[in-house]
């Protein structure tokens, strides 16, 4: 199939539903989240399950920003107080779910660095060109190694040990996003659809009885590096350092901060990873982009993954052995 940018159904950070798969449904589109978000169900969908879908994806998006008003601002505002907070249930279960996922990360995935994602000037709608942070901001920040493993979770309430630690939940919400969504949908009745949330993409069912096919784009051209079928109900999220960045004193730095230099992630392009939860595939994503080309294997195999594609910065393209069997390489 010649895959080009005009031919795609639809397009994302890294990922596109391939032309053909789409007959027969119903295509709704928003922008939310920062980006296009597409979501495709049967064309015989009521009104009121779509309606459904597009208000929980819009309270998700309102609320857990981390640089504008809603639940993570108030609690940002808090841990900077030092000031316990009495935070909604939705949000504390997040933070819990994101805790045991930083900790089978290895810390490479950490939603509690937002003031150092801030400092890089990644909170920003716009990636406008500016200067690196000062080396001494940085040194501050990667000594206190901000981490969810210093909040101290109570009931609902909610304190921070140290004040560094300020929640960015940008990595993990969205893939959390899509699974409520299917679940609610799921709950009203609807089996089959496709939820396309700025790169990070799951399906449920089928489309007319056949497999969803989903492309992967190729961060070094405008084309695929690869196909995949998906198998019945799977998210495929893919992270990577080409869609989002700013020029900084004239570098190239993406938008993906590594907790432990405190700069941006730089030793791969992208990296895939199929699996039944969005909200674990989102996480994972971001983890093993920053792990990088050597430790990427083992942060795959502490947070139960084993089907993942990443490509390096001179285009090689390594797979795991159970989704190698799956994929289609664009050659």
């Amino acid at each position: 199939m010649n895959a080009t940018r005009r031919s795609l159904l639809l397009s994302a950070a890294g990922l596109v539903v391939l032309p053909g798969a789409a007959q027969a449904m119903r295509r709704e589109e928003r922008v939310l989240f920062g980006s296009p978000v597409q979501l495709l169900l049967p064309a015989d969908t009521p009104s009121a399950a779509s309606d459904a879908a597009w208000a929980g994806l819009a309270a998700i998006n309102a609320r857990w920003n981390a640089w504008k008003p809603g639940d993570v601002d108030d609690l940002n505002a808090a841990l900077r107080s030092g000031r316990p907070h009495v935070t909604p249930p939705a949000l504390v279960s997040v933070l819990r779910q994101a805790a045991r996922l930083e900790s089978a990360s290895l810390g490479h995935f950490n939603p509690a660095i937002g003031a150092l994602v801030a400092a890089w000037g990644f909170h920003d709608d716009v990636m406008r060109p500016g200067t690196r942070p000062r080396d001494e901001l940085l040194a501050r920040w990667t000594a206190e190694r901000p981490s969810l493993a210093n909040l101290h979770i109570d009931g609902l309430e909610i304190r921070a040990r140290q004040r560094g630690v300020q929640i960015d939940l940008g990595a993990y919400a969205k893939g959390v996003a899509i699974d409520w969504t299917f679940d609610r949908l799921q709950r009203m009745g609807v089996r089959d659809g496709l939820l396309n949330l700025g790169g990070n993409l799951a399906a449920r069912g089928s489309i007319g009885g056949r497999a969803w096919q989903v492309g992967i784009r190729d961060p070094h051209g405008p084309g695929l590096a690869a196909r995949i079928a998906l198998q019945g109900d799977e998210a495929v999220v893919t992270s990577g350092t080409y869609e989002r960045w700013r020029l900084l004193d004239g570098q190239h730095c993406a938008h993906i901060i590594d907790p432990v230099t405190g700069c941006p992630a730089n030793g791969l392009d992208s990296v895939t990873v199929v699996h039944r939860s969005a909200a674990l595939a989102d996480a994972a994503a971001t983890a093993l982009l920053v792990a990088g080309p050597q430790r990427w294997p083992l942060v795959a195999r502490r947070m139960g993954l084993d089907e993942v594609l990443v490509i390096d910065r001179a285009g090689r393209r390594t797979s795991t052995p159970r989704l190698r069997r799956r994929l289609i390489l664009s050659t």
